[in-house]
């Protein structure tokens, strides 16, 4: 298994099939003793059942002697137990006259013991218990003396006690056979094996029909305990899902439980020591800023103050060469500064709904001397009704002025931009294109890397406004692409917010 797919199997999936597989497994183990014991149970009955028909034949052998008269041959000591609390048994002339009738069991309740359960299985209307019992009286000759009208001539289980056998048709029986040395004489009395398999199969029916029906109802009281459980887990987790990337504050450990209470302890241990380090590179980017604008700014005094006083054409062209060069070491410094607070792991924007066509209109107001200096023809062309975007306005206005004044720059003087706004069925869509040299589609990817600058370019640069720009939409989830410009040539800068 990948760990792509690993992730998609939830903490409460793995929970419900543990506790549904454990369920299962232990109610069946249960039902399985519970019906192995009840067929013991249901076999016992039986035998004693046939012991007590037994009993009865015996006894009618001689009425007279009801109390004493037990046969010497049955040495089980349950079924001695069960003979010495046999009721008393009517006259032999009304046993006579029910087992004739093959009714026994059903016809005189007296006579016999009560049935043992399902003596009619399911499914069988016709079959009663009492008329399927065969029986045989033989003499200890071998002289058969009486039978049931279902018992064949021949013996039908010569073994003492209980035994099992199979008959010409393959129906197996149950047989108990008991000897009455007094009287000389035999008893056998047999029953369909087909009653005890026919109520075992109904235990265990009875038995597994509740597990079926209830696996499902159990599965489903599982998944709701299980989802009411992870509530908080889910809700925790909603709650750093929708927390800014900024919002390092430590998370409520009151209202999870006591097994996920070190998690969010650690967790929350975590975000206070970001806090200090995002401070501390704050700091340190701030003082490391302040140090360098001021020593720039000084030598720039400087050079100002020397360029206007009275020296020869090589000095003013060097001086005016290093105040070039002091100029760009500023402008780096404000850019690597403004790169570093837009760095997505230390940026905390907090983003609102904004008329980004506002923006373009303040930014393209601010710029339009510059383009003035420069015989540039600068336009802003924005739909009516755009909806609005969400964003951070700072963040915004800087990327957008990035863009312009990189046209502004690289465009010949007397050349022409356009910022445009418009909104299509996917979002809202900004494009700054200009007529100027443009760039190569083979380095437009690259441009968005810091420091990267085309060769055999004109324009002095830091290679760091695109990127910039690129951090800054990235930051807003937006795309930034770049294509060719006006009429086919420059270049254009397009960024597409989602709707």
């Amino acid at each position: 298994m990948t760990v792509a797919s690993r992730s998609h199997v939830t903490l409460s999936h793995r929970l419900l099939v543990a506790l549904g597989v454990v369920s299962f497994l232990f109610w069946g183990v249960i039902t399985t003793l519970s019906t192995r014991d009840n067929i013991v149970q249901v076999n016992e009955l039986y035998d004693v059942h046939l012991a007590h028909t037994a009993k009865a034949f015996l006894q009618m052998m001689d009425p007279d002697d009801e109390e004493d008269f037990f046969p010497s041959t049955m040495s089980s000591a349950a079924i001695d137990q069960l003979f010495n609390s046999w009721p008393e048994v009517p006259h032999r002339t009304t046993i006579l006259k029910d087992l004739t009738t093959q009714n026994s069991a059903a016809g005189s309740t007296a006579a016999n013991p009560p049935s043992p359960p399902s003596a009619r299985p399911p499914g069988s209307k016709k079959m009663q218990y009492g008329s399927s019992l065969r029986y045989q009286l033989w003499r200890d000759d071998g002289h058969l003396l009486f039978r049931s009208d279902n018992a064949p001539l021949a013996n039908i289980a010569p073994t003492m006690g209980f035994s099992d056998n199979t008959d010409e048709l393959g129906s197996g029986w149950r047989n108990y056979h008991v000897h009455d040395t007094t009287h000389r004489v035999q008893i056998i009395v047999s029953e369909p094996s087909a009653f005890r398999d026919q109520l075992v199969r109904n235990m265990v029916i009875d038995a597994a029909t509740p597990l079926a029906l209830g696996l499902p109802v159990l599965f489903l009281l599982l998944w709701f305990s299980i989802r009411k459980s992870l509530h908080p887990l889910a809700i925790l987790s909603q709650e750093i899902t929708k927390r800014q990337p900024g919002n390092l504050t430590p998370i409520d450990a009151q209202s999870v439980p006591d097994e996920v209470q070190p998690i969010v302890t650690a967790l929350n241990d975590l975000l206070t020591r970001m806090g200090h380090t995002l401070d501390n590179e704050r700091r340190f980017t701030e003082d490391a800023a302040h140090q360098l604008r001021t020593p720039l700014a000084a030598i720039q005094t400087q050079l100002y103050t020397a360029r206007h006083t009275q020296a020869e054409a090589p000095h003013q062209q060097a001086l005016a060469q290093m105040q070039q060069s002091v100029e760009r070491g500023i402008r780096l410094v404000n850019q690597l500064l403004t790169l570093a607070r837009l760095d997505p792991k230390q940026a905390r924007p907090e983003f609102q709904p904004l008329h980004i066509d506002k923006i373009a209109e303040t930014i393209c107001a601010e710029l339009a001397p510059l383009a003035l200096q420069r015989e540039q023809s600068l336009e802003l062309m924005a739909a009516p009704n755009l909806p609005r975007v969400s964003g951070n306005a700072d963040m915004l206005a800087m990327l957008l002025s990035n863009l312009v004044d990189n046209a502004i720059h690289y465009t010949q003087p007397g050349g022409n931009i356009i910022v445009s706004l418009a909104a299509d069925g996917t979002g809202v869509q900004l494009a700054v294109s200009d007529d100027g040299p443009g760039i190569a589609p083979d380095q437009r990817q690259r441009v968005f890397e810091r420091f990267f600058r085309i060769a055999q370019q004109s324009q002095p640069g830091t290679g760091l406004g695109l990127a910039i720009c690129k951090q800054v939409a990235d930051l807003h989830h937006a795309s930034l692409t770049l294509s060719d410009g006006l009429q086919g040539r420059g270049l254009t800068v397009r960024l597409r917010f989602a709707a």
